[in-house]
């Protein structure tokens, strides 16, 4: 691995008067694949906005590719979210983005390109190479808002990808999709990272989407890092039945991680 990608020390959020994350100390090397789990309201999606600086920390220290992100401000942290590409874990509401899949992945390319320059030959290579490279090229001139929910999902991995980032952040990607876009989407990340050692910030709140690439595994509860480590050591019955209830077992199995019921004599 190369450089450090994210360095975070004595990192605390807070929001109503709460303390929604508290991270003593973090590091993510470049080209690692770093997946964040836990219960809805661990703190997984604050982690990723505090790396984009969408929210501020009350104090403590975060850099994300050497840049000190809650100092910049302006042109300087628009700069550092153009080496980032971003999916966020809530999908526009259709209706609401009247353009085609094409015109969708462009807006990933705007960023590259410059507000007000129009995209020339090669920001259109790279777009149409993101979509056949997802296999949406079929799709390129469908509305986005006629999209199933796994369409749409692979169309923002597109649109991150035209950035050419050095780091891609995912929140949730698999939300609310189905066992076979959710195998679709675990999938392509794998890609991402063997064919260009991407950097990749994964947060999720399901075993199963954790991809067989996945160097280390972050576990937050109540905004706290409770485990760090390969995903096989940290995913343990223990841990599991503290974060999710009794009467779950861990299964692992070519790289992959899933929940289950215990069985009687397991319980």
């Amino acid at each position: 691995m190369s450089s450090l990608a994210v360095d975070i020390a004595g990192l605390e959020c807070r929001a109503g008067g709460r303390r929604t994350l508290w991270i003593e100390q973090l590091q993510v090397g470049g080209g690692e694949v770093f997946s964040i789990l836990g219960p809805n309201g661990a703190g997984k999606s604050t982690l990723l906005k505090c790396c984009l600086g969408f929210v501020r920390p009350r104090r403590g220290h975060i850099e994300v590719l050497g840049q000190p992100v809650a100092e910049l401000r302006g042109a300087a942290l628009c700069r550092l979210r153009r080496r980032l590409g971003y999916v966020p874990q809530v999908l526009t509401a259709r209706g609401e983005m009247p353009l085609s899949v094409r015109e969708v992945v462009a807006t990933g390319r705007t960023g590259i390109a410059g507000l007000f320059r129009r995209l020339n030959r090669e920001d259109w290579h790279i777009v149409d190479h993101w979509l056949e490279r997802l296999g949406l090229g079929p799709l390129r001139d469908s509305s986005y808002g006629e999209l199933s929910g796994g369409e749409q999902r692979k169309t923002l991995i597109a649109t991150a990808m035209v950035q050419e980032p050095e780091i891609l952040l995912l929140d949730e990607p698999t939300a609310n999709l189905d066992l076979y876009w959710r195998e679709q989407i675990v999938a392509v990340l794998g890609q991402l990272h063997e064919e260009h050692g991407l950097t990749i910030l994964l947060v999720c709140h399901e075993l199963e989407v954790i991809p067989r690439c996945c160097h280390r595994l972050l576990v937050l509860d109540r905004g706290r890092p409770v485990a760090s480590g390969r995903p096989e050591d940290v995913l343990t019955a223990e841990r599991i039945e503290g974060l999710y209830g009794q009467g779950l077992r861990v299964v692992h199995a070519d790289g992959r991680h899933a929940v289950i019921p215990a069985g009687r004599d397991e319980r």
